[in-house]
């Protein structure tokens, strides 16, 4: 079933390698694929103890269908390398594509943002990489440049902000990214102007990459309406009046939106309480704001990433409270999200950084700018690997893994 919904590719990360075809006589076949295990069958195994039954242990969405290398390489060093949740997002991109596919569509706009490399003196943490998982923790002190790199992270659909920078200090960065073929643009900005290399082609901007969407708390603490919040998300009333009247379908929260001209109202369930919230009303740091629009952030990323690779970046939006049941359920519904689309999150509230576990890549700005990855973070390489197929499948030393 694996190999199948597969299409007998390799699952993985940039791979996509075709896992059977036709062997040296008429009737044979060679067969490089396996299928692993997301969470091992025991405790003691790679990415074990996930207190799964052993009905769901053994359930197809407890696999993953790869190569013969990849296969191995994923449950190297007792499968800490990688995650179960690197392994489900690989996954659910790779049968995406696969679904796309038979329904006869090109699946190019599946993806995930790799990386980004700052190259700028003038930057905090000038001369790093940072590796992007499907969850990520952004924590450092003030002033370090956390905000920075997540706004440079949006740059490469909308440049402003590097022309904007670019006219007190030189600008230069790389982003990777994968939709699902790799993609690199070189983004430099002078004096006000920008200049981008797409793939080591110069362009005048870069035609539809990956959609980034950076929200921050301070936007919604002043009054606001269906206008501004259509500016926030980069959307027009039209679509972000429909993104809004679709919320109390998938909510728990949320039970009525009311929009009259540009006015709107929230009607919520909170604790069995239900509330009227008008956005001419709006309470500033409440314990509502933050949820209700997190809900609207992650229906509008879940919205395109069927379309596109998409990451969603909250600056500091869990800080303004001490709320540690909110900062739970919050976190708890970004995890789930990043089965759909790429999630980063700024913060230095105590709280969050320890409920934030090896599932997130966890990313230090220190007070000089310099750049540290957790333990997790640091070992996690991009899979990129070049094998060679031989039938039976080789056999794959410790050092080459």
């Amino acid at each position: 079933m694996l190999a199948r919904r597969a299409g007998y590719q390799c699952s993985v990360l940039n791979c996509g390698r075709l896992t059977v075809g036709p062997g040296t006589g008429p009737h044979d076949v060679i067969d490089i694929g396996m299928a692993a295990h997301i969470h091992a069958a025991t405790p003691t195994g790679p990415r074990g103890g996930s207190g799964l039954s052993s009905a769901e242990l053994a359930d197809v969405s407890n696999g993953i269908w790869c190569c013969y290398s990849h296969g191995k390489a994923i449950d190297a060093d007792n499968g800490t390398i990688y995650t179960a949740d690197d392994l489900r997002a690989w996954k659910r991109l790779h049968e995406a594509r696969k679904g796309m596919q038979v329904h006869g569509l090109m699946p190019d706009k599946c993806g995930l943002v790799e990386s980004i490399t700052v190259r700028s003196p003038a930057i905090h943490g000038a001369g790093r990489t940072v590796e992007l998982g499907m969850l990520n923790l952004i924590t450092g002190p003030n002033a370090t440049g956390k905000t920075m790199l997540a706004r440079l992270l949006t740059t490469v659909s909308d440049p402003s902000y590097v022309a904007t920078l670019s006219r007190t200090r030189d600008i230069d960065i790389s982003v990777k990214w994968f939709d699902p073929h790799k993609h690199q643009v070189s983004t430099s900005g002078r004096g006000g102007e920008v200049r981008h290399v797409l793939d080591g082609v110069p362009v005048p901007y870069v035609a539809r990459p990956y959609k980034a969407t950076m929200l921050s708390i301070n936007d919604f603490t002043q009054p606001w309406s269906l206008t501004t919040l259509a500016q926030q998300f980069d959307l027009s009333t039209a679509a972000m009046a429909a993104t809004l009247n679709a919320l109390p379908e998938n909510s728990s929260m949320i039970k009525e939106i009311d929009i009259t001209d540009a006015a709107v109202t929230f009607v919520v369930d909170r604790d069995g309480r239900t509330t009227k919230i008008a956005s001419d009303a709006w309470p500033q740091a409440s314990d509502l704001n933050l949820p209700i629009f997190v809900e609207l952030a992650c229906a509008h990323a879940r919205h395109h990433a069927r379309v596109e690779p998409t990451l969603l970046i909250l600056d500091e939006f869990l800080d303004r409270t001490h709320d540690r049941r909110l900062h739970d359920s919050v976190l708890t519904q970004l995890e789930q999200e990043s089965e759909h689309a790429q999630v980063a999150i700024i913060s230095h509230h105590p709280s969050v950084v320890r409920r934030c576990d090896q599932a997130w890549t966890h990313t230090s700005f220190g007070e000089t700018g310099q750049i540290h990855h957790s333990e997790r973070s640091a070992s996690r390489k991009p899979i990129d690997i070049d094998i060679t197929a031989t039938d039976p499948p080789p056999h794959v030393p410790d050092e080459r893994i």
